[in-house]
């Protein structure tokens, strides 16, 4: 009898850890493809926490599906990206087969997300978005939008030597927050310092037109650069 009431009391434990655990977890899904819409297999995706480091990661399958399973939270960034295209990781594929890195960053992961990714040789890289009190009402974003063919353009030259971030009057910006454009008001290229001096740009875009009833708004930026042809997105989610 008491073996019995033992076996059952192992049993409930065992459930209630695992409905707990079912609780404090959440799925995140989607489908990579490139620009020309085809499937990518074998990519890498990454979950980050605060400090940068893997908190969890998978690879597309043979239909550029994934899903990963994660704790629930705020992370710093997803990541994705083939590793057999990519120059830093040591590609050995022509340097125009060769792409860049797809980032959504500040990741609010409560609830199951569908993040559908789409990359190219541009790289969004650093996004962040706040709101300059007493300015004109918009979002301020910044971003270090890295172009590949610009990093190949001198042989001679490594590509952390090498100016990537294109010129505002060549670089076009697209953004929609929570799925609806919002106008692009003003796109200027600032100086960061990181161990030396980089490029980004600061964007200026129109508030959202309609409120969402979701804790946080969903910013996704598209650019191309019109002098390369390069293309990248990155995603941001900002809490309310």
């Amino acid at each position: 009898m008491k073996l019995k009431i033992l076996i059952l009391q192992v049993l409930f434990i065992a459930l209630f850890l695992q409905t707990s655990a079912q609780e404090d977890s959440i799925t995140i899904s989607g489908v990579v493809t490139d620009y020309d819409g085809n499937l990518m297999d074998s990519c890498l995706i990454e979950l980050f926490n605060a400090n940068f480091r893997t908190a969890y990661e998978t690879y597309t399958d043979k239909k550029g599906e994934y899903k990963l399973l994660a704790e629930k939270g705020t992370y710093l960034a997803l990541g994705a990206l083939k590793m057999s295209e990519y120059p830093i990781a040591g590609s050995t594929l022509p340097k125009d087969e060769q792409r860049l890195e797809f980032w959504a960053w500040n990741v609010i992961a409560q609830k199951d997300l569908k993040i559908d990714i789409k990359y190219h040789r541009l790289e969004v890289y650093g996004v962040n978005v706040f709101r300059i009190q007493g300015a004109t009402p918009g979002y301020t974003i910044y971003c270090r939008p890295m172009s590949l063919s610009r990093g190949f353009s001198n042989p001679e030259l490594k590509l952390d030597e090498i100016d990537l971030c294109p010129e505002p009057n060549e670089l076009k910006v697209n953004v929609k927050i929570n799925g609806s454009p919002v106008n692009v008001n003003m796109k200027q290229k600032v100086e960061e310092f990181a161990n030396g001096i980089l490029f980004g740009f600061l964007i200026h875009v129109d508030l959202p037109k309609e409120k969402t009833e979701k804790p946080y708004d969903i910013f996704h930026i598209e650019m191309v650069d019109l002098k390369t042809g390069d293309k990248g997105e990155a995603m941001y989610f900002m809490a309310k």
